[in-house]
């Protein structure tokens, strides 16, 4: 009898102890406000046309000579790119450019794999073959939003074209691009290359042309609703990037770089906190349905970490983020039932640092209570902490991706004086770094999680 009365009054204990764990009563406190899924993920209308733009440069016509030994990546992507074009939008119209932007019509861009396509039998003095003002495919970009560009290049740009009014005329369409939420994915593809690449700037001043590359990277810039982007690069990585020395890169810029909010879409779980279900009195619940709280009954010595993986809150395929920031509250009370609890109940205090955040590969670990350790918690108490997880900057993962095919215009001479076999991309780091900084002015610090940990300390 005095057995079954111990295991009735433990089951009583349990059972109320249970039921304090899943009572609820936080102090008033603002919460932040959602911001919406990013916007790269919408389209905005119901029709979704589709504009290619074909560089016709001269120095673009090395990639449709086949040389010796090499495989041409070039004229089997473009010569499936216009198909690529049909299948993302209802219409499609082509364009190409130099000096300037001319509508073409299809029949005119199934040509861009042959060699007249970037011929001119006119004056070099009246040709439009001689530059790349690849800002005007830009200007043409912010025009529709619910349209996608397609941008094909070698984007061989000078220092020139990057700075002053050359520079901010490639980056005001940029922004408002961005800021509409769209995206800007810059997928490079190292092809065979037989021919001349022009304008190579020279320490004397005048420009040099070199023609001994065996290979050299093109770019396809798309711009426009992120889907579209990502199913572009799939199509083109099932179709022809196949076989294992086949070469490319991907970036995505986007001033939207967070998928989701973590709370709002109950990605936080009791989980989320390894070994906490283990504390007493533990449950784990979302209060008023959004803010995930954790209750616990704690040991003074123990430490804990919230772990979350940053594919459940970045745009895949994109750049990522950077500059994590921590808002933090913590309350305490004397009070330690919620019926007891009032308004008044609750102290804030003064504390403005109390967990730091680290990142390992694709993990974002928030080290809770590490500038305050649980050790400095009175076990009289019952407290309430909130943390709001904010990301303040996109990434620049892109930088990286792209630096081995890049050359500055200092070591351009240097570097074609050495006959190389693969030529790299003049400017390639300091365009990618335009975009990210376009794209860096466009964003706003957005909110990706907000937790509360409801609990005490044991003496």
């Amino acid at each position: 009898m005095r057995l079954l009365k111990k295991i009735a009054v433990c089951i009583l204990f349990m059972s109320f102890s249970a039921v304090q764990s899943e009572e609820l009563c936080p102090p008033a406190f603002q919460q932040p406000e959602f911001q919406s899924e990013s916007t790269t993920q919408k389209q905005n209308g119901n029709e979704n046309p589709v504009f290619v733009y074909f560089d016709g440069s001269l120095s673009m016509k090395g990639f449709v000579v086949d040389q010796p030994g090499q495989k041409n990546l070039y004229v089997s992507v473009i010569d499936d790119l216009q198909q690529i074009a049909e299948n993302v939008g209802d219409k499609t119209y082509y364009h190409k450019f130099g000096n300037e932007v001319h509508a073409i019509k299809g029949t005119e861009a199934a040509k861009a794999t042959k060699k007249s396509f970037y011929e001119c039998k006119s004056s070099v003095a009246k040709c439009d073959n001689q530059h790349t003002a690849i800002q005007l495919p830009f200007k043409d970009a912010k025009a529709n939003i619910d349209a996608t560009y397609i941008i094909v290049t070698d984007l061989f740009l000078e220092s020139k074209q990057l700075i002053g009014a050359t520079r901010d005329a490639l980056t005001k369409p940029l922004k408002s691009i961005l800021k509409k939420g769209q995206s800007i994915g810059v997928i490079g593809v190292m092809s065979s290359f037989n021919g001349k690449i022009w304008g190579i700037p020279t320490s004397a001043g005048p420009t040099m042309s070199y023609s001994k590359s065996l290979k050299r990277p093109f770019y396809i810039i798309v711009i426009g609703n992120e889907k579209n982007i990502n199913r572009i690069r799939k199509n083109l990585e099932e179709q022809h990037f196949i076989d294992p020395g086949d070469e490319y890169k991907f970036a995505l810029i986007t001033s939207s770089p967070v998928l989701k909010n973590l709370s709002e879409k109950k990605i936080i779980t009791e989980n989320s906190i390894p070994k906490l279900s283990n504390e007493e009195s533990f449950s784990f619940q979302y209060h008023d349905d959004k803010l995930p709280v954790y209750s616990f009954y704690a040991e003074k010595k123990r430490k804990f970490k919230l772990k979350i993986k940053k594919s459940d809150y970045i745009v895949p395929g994109s750049t990522g983020l950077t500059n994590y920031r921590i808002e933090e509250n913590l309350w305490w009370s004397q009070e330690l039932k919620c019926r007891k609890i009032t308004e008044d109940s609750w102290t804030k205090t003064k504390h403005e640092t109390i967990s730091t955040h680290s990142e390992k590969d694709n993990e974002l670990n928030i080290n809770l209570f590490k500038k305050l350790p649980l050790k400095e918690f009175f076990p009289a108490m019952r407290y309430f902490y909130v943390m709001h997880l904010y990301a303040d900057e996109p990434g620049k993962v892109s930088e990286k991706i792209f630096k081995e095919w890049s050359i500055p215009d200092a070591d351009a001479e240097k570097f074609t004086n050495e006959n190389p076999a693969v030529f790299k991309t003049l400017n390639l780091t300091k365009i990618i770094a335009i975009l990210n900084a376009v794209a860096n002015d466009s964003f706003e610090p957005t909110l990706i999680a907000t937790v509360a940990l409801d609990f005490r300390v044991k003496k």
